[in-house]
């Protein structure tokens, strides 16, 4: 699939997935609001429930003042001061003498019933005389019950007043209880759940698709680096053996002796290209053993530098060495390790311009000994350091197939120094070099 399309795809899907998102935020901002809307209605209603009920008991016990006031018409003029309200549930009337308990009860059970107040309370009359309440009565409209004594103690609710009155305490009165707002639906619950389960998947399949876009692009690139790299010994090798079928080469030993090396090199060339090849394939499956022996570092890399002495002197290049590691003794697999040293040179030359310089650094350091190359190449930026170490992973160069390889040579140096429990790390800066580090453990 092109770039271009797959961006298509991700921008489509973004937008769409955005418009999916706005819309959900849009439905529960609604619910929210409509929510919001029925906590003030009820608030509101309970307000209204509340003075009504208020109101209501207030002229109940009104009421009552004037029927026990019509009962002593000689004390009418005394009875100046209204209902009081001490508490939301507490009520007092003034009255200046003394109360029948059985009339007072009387007349409040009539009174509430006619004003269809029906929660249960108790009352009780207080005697100035006395300083205390002198009765106390507990009364459920419901079920007709009346208990003497402190059932809810009216005393703790005495009112400041000179004169005998009476009050009514509603003891079991309590608001409705208010929903809480802002409770989802389940239905929006359950397709906000959804949504952010496609969200998911569809993240997942955007990174899908774009790590198979670059392995794609990877893949791509491997074959035609393959492609370049075997083509060239093959020509070559093509253009020698049409030479020596010539009429007259027979007669030339020197000629066909010129020939057949080259044939002979191009051949060493192309099974190395397939070694190399064949290495990451059984890397990949698994089929990988180690066969560890004590190696001595600094020998195996002189011997690397000295199968580089040609490729170096015909550059007029120069390899300088520091190997100033006491210990330089590792439990390694030795074709392996040879490799491993072998393609941290190979790289230095080739990514380094004429007149490679080249130095090779090696101490001891946290039981180990670490080695440095470091060349004076072209470099490359901290986002190529961050991927040089990936499988087929190339620095990009263009067009241009001036250096050659498939990509795979630091993945597998890579892989087979933590295979020895070792690392490798990089320090590169653009037109300046490359530091390449490696540290194995030591015997």
């Amino acid at each position: 699939m092109k770039s271009k399309h797959i961006r298509y795809i991700i921008i489509s899907a973004s937008i769409a997935l955005a418009g999916v998102l706005i819309n959900q935020g849009f439905w529960i901002n609604k619910e929210i609001l409509v929510q919001k809307n029925q906590v003030k209605i009820q608030k509101k209603n309970i307000g209204l429930k509340k003075e009504q009920f208020d109101y209501l008991v207030t002229l109940s016990l009104v009421n009552v003042r004037d029927k026990l006031i019509s009962l002593n018409a000689e004390l009418t003029e005394l009875y100046l001061e209204p209902v009081q309200q001490i508490t939301p549930n507490y009520f007092v009337v003034s009255f200046y003498d003394t109360i029948n308990p059985i009339i007072l009860e009387n007349l409040l059970v009539e009174e509430f019933e006619q004003y269809n107040v029906q929660e249960k309370f108790e009352y009780g009359i207080y005697d100035c005389f006395a300083d205390s309440m002198i009765f106390d009565r507990y009364v459920d409209l419901s079920s007709n019950l009346t208990t003497r004594g402190d059932v809810y103690n009216t005393s703790n609710f005495k009112w400041d007043h000179d004169g005998h009155y009476f009050g009514v305490f509603f003891s079991e009165k309590k608001d409705p209880l208010i929903i809480k707002p802002l409770e989802l639906s389940n239905s929006l619950i359950i397709s906000t759940l959804v949504i952010f389960i496609v969200l998911l998947i569809l993240s997942y399949s955007i990174v899908v698709i774009l790590q198979q876009k670059r392995l794609s692009e990877i893949k791509t690139d491997f074959i035609n680096n393959m492609t370049h790299e075997l083509k060239t010994p093959i020509s070559t090798i093509s253009l020698s053996s049409e030479v020596l079928l010539k009429e007259g080469v027979s007669n030339n030993p020197e000629r066909i002796n010129q020939y057949a090396k080259i044939i002979k090199n191009e051949n060493n060339r192309l099974e190395l290209l397939v070694e190399k090849v064949l290495q990451i394939a059984q890397l990949n499956k698994g089929e990988f053993a180690l066969k560890k022996e004590l190696l001595n570092v600094h020998e195996l890399i002189s011997k690397c530098i000295e199968s580089y002495e040609l490729i170096i002197n015909n550059r007029n290049g120069l390899i300088d060495t520091n190997l100033n590691a006491e210990n330089a003794k590792v439990l390694f697999d030795k074709t392996h390790l040879v490799n491993v040293i072998s393609n941290l040179i190979d790289n230095a030359i080739k990514y380094s311009p004429n007149d490679p310089k080249i130095n090779i650094y090696s101490e001891n350091v946290n039981n180990g000994i670490e080695i440095k190359i470091i060349d004076n190449g072209k470099g490359m930026t901290k986002e190529e350091c961050k991927h040089i170490f990936e499988k087929f992973y190339r620095v990009p160069t263009g067009s241009l197939h001036d250096v050659k390889g498939f990509g795979i040579g630091l993945f597998y140096v890579n892989f087979i120094l933590s295979e020895h429990k070792g690392f490798i790390n990089v320090k590169s800066e653009v037109n300046k070099g490359t530091e390449m580090k490696f540290w194995i453990p030591i015997k």
